[in-house]
């Protein structure tokens, strides 16, 4: 077992423990995942079904382990990573070394050791497989935001190539918005909670991330299609749930795309035509309304839009980010310039903004 996590050579001769290997390829990026344990590599295989097998060719690439082991690092002295506006409490914490940074989860006692090559997941992985997952994304992130992609906290869905995203803060409604689209069977799954875009001549590249929805349960409880992952007894206890407060319960559920809406239903990578911000809450006493915005005149539109690397994100040279640091308003606006950006306003009406969102010739 690895106690002190920051005495490199130590850690790195438990690699030799990660017995059980498989490889992913997101867009041109492979990351080869070694493992402990072999149930984590059938997990994650059962996870990203959908997005293999990837005929690009690969342009980078890299090693990652995964070591099951009781949490360590509890004991030291953690930089706070600072949270968005409006959230509280102690989430992460990073304390940087030679060649890279350790990231501390308090919450579950994962430690995370981001570098350019051979990083490292260590704790109670098999019961955090979603802070894996993350992990792994974040190397995808990097990878594009190292070629200028500017990173969007969006779902969004895709027609053909042509993508519409999806955007407001925590707890707006975008995942369950996404979702209800994706009843359309002409749509296809693009990205839950972050996209990547890059302006690039007259049209706007865009990039999904590799990561299901990750959904509370009022969005299950009112679908038909999505109401069996909830158990029979949750949904009862739900069923008599004021709408307020169902509407901030946290407690996620993943969607897999694959089994609940049909095969070859996901897509990574389009061009973004549409961004639909979402300004619409349950008290509102006025219609639902799909509304153009020029981003001239309202560039505060797009602030929920707007996200932090985090403190995973390293440059082309290795260096880590500035974690207060934010692209400004105007970079924004600036990569949306081929863009159409709508406001969906006035009450939450999931079915209805379906409706207006349909009337989109490109959506």
């Amino acid at each position: 077992m690895i106690q002190n996590i920051l005495d490199l050579t130590h850690v790195e001769t438990h690699f030799a423990t990660c017995l059980h290997q498989t490889q992913f390829q997101f867009a041109q990026l492979q990351v080869r995942v070694h493992a402990t344990e072999l149930s984590l590599i059938e997990d994650l295989m059962e996870y990203y079904k959908s997005y293999l097998p990837v005929t690009q060719p690969i342009t980078s690439s890299m090693d990652l382990y995964v070591m099951e082991q009781a949490a360590a690092g509890d004991e030291l002295n953690w930089l706070e990573v600072p949270r968005e506006v409006g959230k509280q409490g102690r989430k992460e914490g990073y304390l940087d070394v030679s060649g890279g940074r350790w990231i501390k989860k308090f919450k579950t006692g994962m430690s995370f050791l981001q570098r350019p090559d051979q990083l490292v997941a260590l704790g109670p992985c098999s019961v955090n497989l979603a802070q894996i997952i993350n992990f792994i994304n974040n190397q995808f992130l990097n990878h594009f935001l190292r070629q200028d992609f500017t990173l969007g906290h969006a779902s969004a869905f895709s027609v053909q190539g042509q993508v519409t995203a999806i955007a407001a803060g925590a707890g707006g409604g975008k995942s369950t918005l996404m979702l209800r689209c994706l009843e359309k069977d002409t749509r296809d799954f693009l990205t839950n909670d972050r996209i990547l875009f890059k302006k690039v001549g007259n049209s706007t590249e865009t990039i999904g991330l590799a990561k299901l929805p990750r959904v509370n349960p009022g969005t299950l409880l009112y679908s038909e299609r999505l109401r069996h992952i909830l158990p029979e007894s949750r949904q009862q206890a739900l069923s008599s749930m004021p709408t307020s407060e169902l509407w901030s319960l946290e407690e996620k559920y993943d969607v897999q795309i694959e089994d609940d809406y049909g095969p070859n239903r996901v897509q990574l990578t389009g061009q973004l035509v549409n961004l639909i911000m979402l300004d619409w809450s349950l008290d509102s006493p006025e219609e639902t309304r799909l509304e153009r915005v020029d981003l001239s005149q309202e560039p505060d539109v797009i602030e929920g839009l707007r996200k932090r690397p985090g403190p995973f994100y390293q440059d082309n040279q290795g260096v880590f980010a500035d974690l207060n640091v934010i692209d400004s308003t105007e970079h924004y606006v600036d990569q949306l310039a081929n863009v159409t950006v709508y406001r969906l306003a006035g009450k939450i009406d999931f079915d209805l903004g379906y409706q207006l969102i349909a009337q989109l010739a490109t959506a």
